[in-house]
């Protein structure tokens, strides 16, 4: 009986010692660090009508700031129909910015998700390469480790490869 404990001692222990080769990833990070994102990105930013849309968003934030400052120096003078006035002009003004604000978060996701969907392909082929060359055996998602060591982070090597492709 003692050689059998001392027999599955043996075994497990061989067991618990074969390393597994584990990596983390954030794939999605490694599409968008892509020359390809950052310059189908900077194409947006080159966008005579993407470019009027942030003009008119940094215009509604500085108004709504000046507004604010205003607020604050004039307000004890005003009379109620001036401040409802103001609140008004006010709701008015942060109703544009949000808009604004919604329209250059869509135009972003819309080349984000372009870019995603062009480079899904490759990307899935880098990894695959990154996955043999390095004789890993499992890839994890970044977002569902609670801890990695970077050494294990393989985003940017994905993002490397992506480029070369």
């Amino acid at each position: 009986m003692k050689k059998f404990f001392v027999l599955c001692a043996v075994l497990f222990s061989s067991v618990v010692t074969a390393e597994t080769n584990v990596a983390v990833l954030d794939l999605q990070s490694a599409i968008l660090k892509t020359d390809k994102a950052e310059q189908k990105l900077s194409a947006l930013e080159k966008n005579p009508e993407y470019a009027a849309l942030v003009a008119k968003y940094e215009s509604l934030r500085a108004d709504l700031e000046s507004m604010g400052k205003d607020a604050q120096t004039n307000n004890l003078t005003w009379s109620q129909k001036d401040k409802d006035k103001f609140r008004k002009k006010a709701e008015y003004k942060r109703a544009d910015l949000k808009l604004a604000g919604e329209k250059l978060k869509a135009e972003n996701n819309t080349v984000l998700q372009q870019v995603i969907q062009e480079l899904a392909p490759k990307a899935r082929k880098a990894v695959t390469a990154i996955v043999k060359a390095e004789k890993i055996d499992i890839v994890l998602d970044r977002k569902a480790a609670l801890h990695a060591d970077p050494a294990v982070n393989i985003t940017g090597k994905v993002t490397a490869k992506l480029n070369k492709m």
